[in-house]
């Protein structure tokens, strides 16, 4: 990433910096600090961008598979991001707005990262995610279902668990077929970002109910429930197809469930004994002592 100074960058986002020096990169951008932004591309040659898809915060236009994009906020339009090769973007970005690039959210947006990770079958998760025993537990579900509460009773009252990231991961599916956690630069208002991969061991649907309970619900839901989740150009037909593939995968490679609870201290015991024997390591139904802290 060239043309923009570190001192600029958010600090989660160089938590996750390296140094790399002697890599070719996969993708380089080059950063263009501007009084005003390029003004939108014409569609009326074939041989020129042509939109292809808009909501308020963006409109994309694509050029045989190039991509540029338009990101706007209440305000008004905030960047350009110009694919010129399958390599290269340039970024062009308001002089007087250039202190925005500190907030996580807006860096991760402009660089239009998840479409570049998607061919590496990649994807952003929105999630709670969890290390226990070196493994990943990811809570997932919409904003306000309680994942970020049931991960802290988990960090709380499970014994070697502690939360990795607050809102979301990168789910990596690697050459062998398995599946891996890893950190994310942008943690929402739970301040908790740390860059770690792990193996990914389960996913739960976190939803409140009176008592603890496994919600049983059909494959079909739950992958409506995964893809909801995963940050996808929904705009690119093929880019979503395998999306879904990639969805179908993980559904039939690691247990996903729905999980109804309250927020009491033995919220996790269900949870945890399920996952855990799913997966063949077993439940300890008569061993909480040695698994759950505090009780």
């Amino acid at each position: 990433m060239k043309g923009v100074s570190p001192n600029l960058l958010p600090p989660n986002t160089m938590r996750f910096a390296t140094e790399g020096e002697h890599e070719s990169p996969a993708f380089t951008f080059d950063f263009h600090f501007v009084e005003h932004l390029p003004l939108a591309p014409s569609s009326t040659s074939s041989h020129q961008w042509e939109q292809v898809f808009t909501r308020p915060d963006i409109t994309v236009w694509s050029k045989g598979t190039l991509e540029r994009r338009q990101l706007s906020s209440m305000e008004g339009p905030y960047a350009i991001y110009e694919e010129d090769s399958d390599r290269h973007a340039n970024i062009w970005f308001p002089l007087a707005l250039s202190s925005n690039l500190s907030i996580d959210g807006v860096l991760v947006s402009t660089l239009s990262l998840e479409r570049h990770l998607s061919p590496l079958g990649t994807y952003i998760f929105h999630c709670a995610y969890m290390n226990h025993c070196g493994m990943a537990v990811l809570l997932s579900g919409p904003s306000g279902a309680g994942k970020s509460t049931h991960a802290h009773l988990w960090e709380q009252f499970v014994a070697n668990t502690y939360i990795v990231n607050g809102d979301r991961c990168l789910i990596n599916r690697q050459a062998d077929g398995r599946f891996c956690a890893s950190g994310w630069p942008i943690c929402g208002s739970s301040g908790i970002c740390q860059n770690e991969s792990l193996p990914l061991h389960g996913i739960a649907f976190i939803e409140q109910t009176p008592n603890n309970q496994l919600i049983q619900e059909s494959p079909a839901h739950l992958f409506t429930r995964l893809y909801s989740q995963l940050t996808v150009n929904h705009w690119n037909i093929e880019a979503t197809a395998v999306a879904a593939d990639w969805v179908l995968s993980l559904l039939n490679t690691l247990p996903v469930m729905v999980y109804g609870c309250n927020m009491a201290p033995d919220a996790p015991f269900i949870l945890y004994d399920e996952l855990f024997k799913r997966c063949g390591i077993g439940s300890w139904p008569n061993q909480k002592s040695t698994i759950y802290n505090n009780l």
